[in-house]
């Protein structure tokens, strides 16, 4: 079927919007009605080929939203008509050795997530669009994903709410829950306040950290991580961010740590934030090649500070993404106050654009009202 999307031409964010042809779902793929995408900086990330190189025409979008239109002829878990948040991560098939062990994103039955590989649209012209970010592209009306990565979502949490869960949220908020196991009391800093930045300081509070610290080269990210629940805020072009946030840590440093954006020297920093006893979640990161830690000094390892990452959230996508809708309905995370502005596809361009210059999360809206 004729579909528009959003692709660029070749590798960078000259992003146009074309009719495309999308293939037929596969057997174990259903087609998705695109309500709702939210820009995630992976995406710009993706289209600039910051998270690797690609040649040809490339489309992005991974925080999708819709309603499934139509399933493959193996298809088990929705229908036409469901309601649905699209995302990276895989559920797993349920009874492989490695599922029952808990981790189901080491599927040995579920095609693992693979970026920069050839999407189900064709240009008109004949090109293959190469799908840079994810299993699944959602800029574009529709798109296929494969039954594993799809997650049900309720009738009364929004679009654009499924779709910032999707990735920004679960990414930070989890990772503090699944990976930093924050203890009432323990303190915690978290480099970068964006989207997952800011989600992770949800995440932190509600597990009572005190202090809450976020560093951020934007004042108006480190003010908005106030209004999410941080205590502090530091901008490492203005001070010393070690020795601020040993100021305000009794001079040991954080219990936890973590690193919400991509960039050299971040993770020096949060790692050096960290007290003796402390850990740092790597969530943020560049290409492969440039993520080897020469940095950190191995001493400080045996001694007691513990290195760890997180994609993801390293969240169970069915058991608990009901769990934080619960959350939103209950107003327990402020999931709205994340949501800064509203583009249509054919405003794309402006939205990618916007995001690069400091907004948390735009929405664009594809199918509907994001409602």
């Amino acid at each position: 079927m004729r579909v528009k999307a959003a692709i660029v031409p070749k590798m960078g964010l000259d992003v146009i919007v074309e009719e495309v042809e999308l293939d037929e779902p596969g057997e174990f793929e259903a087609r998705i009605k695109i309500m709702t995408c939210t820009i995630c900086h992976s995406d710009i990330h993706a289209y600039t080929g910051e998270h690797g190189v690609y040649d040809g025409p490339g489309i992005a979008g991974h925080e999708i939203s819709g309603i499934v239109d139509a399933v493959g002829s193996k298809v088990t878990y929705v229908k036409p008509g469901d309601r649905v948040l699209c995302t990276e991560i895989r559920a797993g098939c349920g009874h492989c050795d490695t599922c029952l062990k808990g981790e189901p994103w080491f599927c040995r039955n579920i095609p693992p997530m693979s970026f920069r590989v050839p999407s189900p649209y064709t240009r008109l012209n004949g090109e293959r669009i190469i799908q840079t970010c994810s299993g699944a592209s959602g800029f574009a009306e529709y798109t296929n994903a494969h039954e594993a990565m799809l997650c049900k979502l309720d009738d009364d949490i929004p679009f654009e709410i499924g779709s910032a869960l999707a990735c920004g949220f679960m990414s930070g908020f989890g990772a503090v829950l699944n990976r930093c196991k924050i203890k009432p009391g323990e303190s915690f800093a978290v480099v970068g306040a964006g989207g997952v930045g800011l989600s992770a300081i949800m995440g932190a509070r509600m597990s009572g950290a005190i202090p809450i610290i976020a560093i951020d080269t934007m004042d108006v990210k480190l003010e908005a991580a106030k209004r999410f629940g941080a205590t502090h805020g530091f901008n490492p072009k203005n001070c010393d961010i070690v020795e601020e946030v040993k100021k305000v840590t009794n001079g040991l440093g954080v219990d936890h740590s973590m690193v919400a954006v991509a960039g050299k020297g971040i993770k020096k920093t949060a790692f050096d934030v960290c007290c003796q006893f402390g850990q740092m979640v790597i969530v943020g990161h560049e290409l492969y090649e440039h993520e080897w830690l020469s940095e950190i000094n191995a001493m400080d390892l045996l001694f007691g500070k513990r290195v760890t990452g997180s994609v993801m959230g390293a969240i169970k996508l069915r058991k608990d993404i009901p769990i934080y809708e619960d959350y939103y309905r209950k107003g327990m995370v402020d999931i709205d106050a994340l949501l800064t502005k509203r583009f249509t596809l054919d405003q794309i361009k402006d939205a990618l654009d916007d995001s690069l210059h400091g907004s948390l999360k735009n929405v664009v809206v594809i199918g509907g009202t994001g409602l």
